[in-house]
């Protein structure tokens, strides 16, 4: 504990722990991680992070869960999941900024029809159908159509500290688990991003809504 090379040694492992960080995010991004898929309900795997999720967003920053238990399941690696829900909240909390304001991440099943799905930014030919949705909406500052469309390229940012391959490694997780991903968003009026993920269960609960958006993008994602 006293040793004068202790803060030297834990600088070290930081800086390769952020190394190791970017790393899995590249190859997150390009589909190249290695998976291990089980059956995950998402609801429980959200709650488990709740805190880790509250400790790494701002304190001026109130994060809001919202879990539907009747969630299906759903088929994927717990670990990229779990990567995909601290980059959304993550990201979210630096739309926000120093301001403050509110993030809301919600879990619930979405009966997706074929119109939905063409207007969602990332759809790999996704069939209609129930699907297990994490949403993630913020108060921040909000995205015009020319940066929406745009989110996912590897090392943009708009952000002057960031890296730019968070949303990224969200893109090439999510189509690894043949998902999709529908964004919202304008300037000033914060944003909403929605992983779909294909359901276990055919079975539709009471809860499920049938979804009906036209984007801005569609026809051409």
């Amino acid at each position: 504990e006293d040793s004068p090379s202790r803060s030297c040694v834990e600088a070290i492992d930081v800086i390769t722990r952020r190394a190791a960080e970017l790393c899995q995010q590249m190859l997150a991004y390009s589909g190249h991680t290695s998976v291990e898929q089980k059956h995950i309900s998402l609801p429980d795997l959200v709650r488990e992070m709740a805190h880790l999720l509250e400790v790494s967003i701002s304190k001026k920053t109130s994060l809001q869960l919202s879990l539907s238990e009747n969630t299906p399941d759903i088929m994927a690696d717990s670990a990229q999941i779990r990567q995909i829900i601290m980059n959304l909240i993550t990201n979210a909390s630096e739309a926000i900024g120093d301001i403050g304001g509110t993030i809301t991440a919600t879990v619930a099943p979405m009966m997706c029809n074929a119109g939905f799905l063409r207007a969602c930014l990332v759809n790999d030919n996704c069939p209609p159908g129930l699907y297990t949705c994490l949403e993630v909406s913020d108060t921040g500052c909000g995205m015009d159509t020319q940066t929406i469309m745009r989110i996912f390229d590897p090392f943009l940012s708009t952000k002057v500290t960031g890296r730019g391959l968070g949303l990224a490694a969200v893109l090439g997780i999510v189509r690894s688990h043949r998902g999709a991903i529908h964004v919202e968003s304008s300037p000033g009026q914060g944003s909403l991003f929605r992983v779909l993920l294909p359901a276990m269960s055919e079975d539709t609960p009471q809860e499920t809504q049938e979804a009906e958006f036209t984007a801005p993008w569609q026809g051409k994602a």
